[in-house]
């Protein structure tokens, strides 16, 4: 009988997971800032970039992947009060399963930080976190010896 040393896995978007937890804890609070991949186009006063900037598989079923949570506003209080609102959502996340991928945890890295941009001066606060999430083992055809 041969054994299975690893497997095909594919793991979800974290950046998506984490833009979904996001918004929608945001649409929560009755508000309907953006909460995107990118900057968007226009530049609102107000809104929220999620991006992935590295992290390894944690195991076999399991990604780890680091996000970037960047919280724009036109003023240092009202973006230090979006990263708190962030910050909150996603360690709210853990152990929950969001758009059906079962979130594991997450974990710290980096509170806010003030980062204005330096290119708009717009306000700005930097967070990093992993998200660890379950992946899907991908059925995948072997080729006979």
């Amino acid at each position: 009988m041969p054994v299975v040393a690893d497997a095909a896995v594919f793991y979800p978007d974290a950046t998506a997971l984490a833009v979904v937890v996001i918004a929608d804890g945001i649409t929560a609070q009755g508000e309907s800032w953006p909460v995107r991949a990118k900057v968007p186009n226009p530049r609102p006063d107000q809104f929220v970039t999620v991006t992935r900037t590295g992290g390894p598989r944690l195991n076999l079923v399991a990604d780890q992947a680091q996000i970037t949570v960047d919280s724009w506003a036109l003023t240092d209080e009202e973006a230090h009060d979006l990263a708190q609102l962030c910050r909150a959502l996603l360690h709210g996340a853990a152990s929950t399963v969001v758009s059906d991928s079962p979130i594991y945890r997450v974990t710290e890295l980096s509170g806010p930080g003030y980062l204005p941009d330096p290119d708009s001066d717009q306000s700005r606060y930097r967070q990093s976190f992993t998200l660890s999430a379950r992946g899907a083992v991908l059925t995948v055809p072997v080729a006979s010896s």
